[in-house]
């Protein structure tokens, strides 16, 4: 790494504390990120549904009149925005700005026509470089005669690009433009609230699933109806396929890139999502149990409950509390991203049943939720908001007919059956063809035991004095099972914490040695849960 830009980079983050936290949350997200487009299954081109036809879409999902007029003056527009960067002596393109790449052309033209047509009076977008998004907009804004477009930005930490921000932008343009520097976190509530409702708007900033669903959700509240937001580089993450699957009236499509590559594909894609006219206003909205009603699991109520529902106030037990929160947000978590709207779910020894109404709240529409234990020891509001169905899991079949659930949940407690298998057997009975088992069992392998079995010590999965704890299984082995004699399509593996060091999901190549491994599974047939199929010509649209 150079030296001069170690320093600079490092007097910026002294001056800037805030954003250089979040700068460093930005690189963790984006492994996050990785692991869940890995876990895909199928390519990111194909979960988004993208299109390369997008401009003639683009115009029949907004009401306009295509071929577009406008297109035209748009090519002459962005030549010239290249010409005048170049003669400037900047290169244009692809990694030109701090290894970030310039504003797709596509991306830039589909901005171009919504703005002439719409002719919307507030714009907001996140994320500036040099600017050619920016000059894109604020030329169509010209045109139309009225407008103003705020840009919220993150300066790069290398002050020395600090000057190339918004060269694109000559000074006779600058008069509809508010230049507002910082991170979306910081900058976009407050810039919201005080527009009072703005028009369309524009992400092309940090790319991480969380900062584009923050910002996604923060913008859609202060958008008007009818107004559109543009996301680039959505193939970074999920979280657009996320956002407008579990909104109602959302009608969308996701395009490929003409210029410059993306993360994880070799071009990169962008999408549009559209508020409906129809769509009620959000302060009439009527309130609803489900995944878009709460965007952080940390902040559900069911799963603040957990934490004293799981501690004794040992500091053993403390580390442990630790990691049995980290298995479940993963759960919930693959239960959000995956699980189709009006899923049926079904968790097998829920305890108390805190746990399943957090995994209800992460679904559009969800059916009641269905409890199978030994006993019912559901507190008040899960008997209320529940089905239970008392189950002698070490010789009875499950109650349920074959092929009823869509997601089947089975969080740790498998290790405390001698009869395992025809348990499992019956789970995957349940499910229906192309349904997900999400397992998560303590791993005999864990680096904490092999290091007791060593000291001639028992490992934590397997008890003697109290006797709950009676079958073990190891990461690789027991995936090798699931494959092979359970006949599951793996879409998922994470490995969860190592004792008594840290909670955290772990990278991938120490995911063997995690205290809990977390499988997310496919029955066989059907079609993959949570990805609905592109809509007649392209177009797609959520909970219409």
């Amino acid at each position: 790494m150079n030296l001069g830009y170690t320093i600079r980079a490092s007097q910026v983050m002294v001056r800037h504390p805030v954003q250089g936290v979040e700068r460093v949350r930005g690189r963790i997200d984006r492994r996050r990120d990785l692991r869940d487009l890995a876990g895909l299954g199928t390519s990111v081109s194909d979960f988004y549904g993208a299109v390369a036809d997008w401009a003639p879409r683009l115009h029949a999902l907004l009401d306009l009149p295509w071929p577009c007029p406008a297109v035209a003056d748009f090519e002459r527009v962005w030549d010239g925005i290249v010409a005048d960067l170049s003669s400037a002596g900047v290169r244009v393109g692809i990694r030109s700005y701090g290894g970030w790449n310039d504003g797709d052309k596509a991306f830039a033209e589909a901005i171009w026509c919504i703005i002439l047509h719409r002719r919307p009076g507030k714009v907001v977008e996140t994320g500036v470089a040099h600017g050619l998004t920016t000059r894109v907009v604020l030329e169509a804004l010209e045109r139309n005669g009225c407008g103003h477009l705020w840009s919220i930005d993150l300066p790069a930490v290398d002050s020395a690009l600090h000057s190339e921000i918004g060269m694109a932008i000559p000074q006779h343009r600058r008069h509809r433009w508010t230049y507002v520097p910082g991170t979306a976190r910081q900058r976009l509530p407050a810039l919201l609230d005080k527009l009072t409702g703005i028009d369309v708007f524009i992400h092309d900033s940090l790319h991480t699933g969380r900062n584009q669903m923050f910002e996604l959700e923060s913008a859609w509240s202060a958008m008007r109806d009818g107004a559109v937001a543009v996301v680039d580089d959505i193939d970074h993450s999920l979280a657009f396929r996320t956002f407008v699957d579990r909104g109602e009236q959302r009608r969308w499509l996701a395009a490929r890139h003409v210029t410059g590559p993306g993360l994880a594909v070799e071009s990169g894609l962008w999408g549009l999502v559209v508020k409906d006219r129809e769509a009620l206003a959000p302060s009439r909205r009527r309130p609803r149990p489900g995944r878009a009603a709460v965007s952080d699991i940390r902040d559900n109520q069911h799963y603040r409950a957990l934490r004293p529902l799981m501690s004794t106030g040992t500091a053993r037990d403390t580390r442990h509390v630790r990691i049995e929160l980290a298995v479940t947000r993963e759960i919930a978590r693959a239960v959000r991203l995956r699980a189709p709207s009006g899923a049926r779910i079904l968790q097998i020894q829920a305890h108390h049943g805190q746990e399943t109404l957090l995994l209800r709240d992460q679904l559009d529409r969800p059916d009641r939720p269905v409890i199978y234990d030994q006993e019912d020891a559901r507190d008040a509001e899960a008997r209320a908001g529940t089905q239970f169905e008392q189950v002698d899991f070490e010789s009875a079949a499950f109650p349920a007919s074959g092929g009823v659930f869509d997601v089947v949940v089975w969080n740790r407690n498998l290790v405390t059956l001698k009869n395992a298998v025809p348990a499992l057997r019956e789970a995957r009975r349940v499910l229906r063809p192309g349904g997900l088992l999400v397992l998560a069992v303590p791993n005999l392998a864990a680096l904490h035991n092999r290091v007791l079995l060593l000291a001639g010590r028992q490992p934590t999965t397997l008890h003697i004095d109290n006797g709950d704890h009676v079958r073990g299984f190891a990461s690789g082995s027991m995936t090798r099972f699931l494959e092979r004699d359970l006949e599951f399509r793996v879409v998922q593996i994470t490995g969860v914490g190592i004792a008594p060091v840290t909670g955290a999901v772990l990278p991938r190549p120490f995911r063997g040695i995690g205290h809990t491994v977390v499988w997310v599974l496919q029955k066989p047939g059907g079609t993959t849960p949570g990805r609905s199929q592109p809509a007649t010509a392209g177009l797609h649209s959520a909970g219409v």
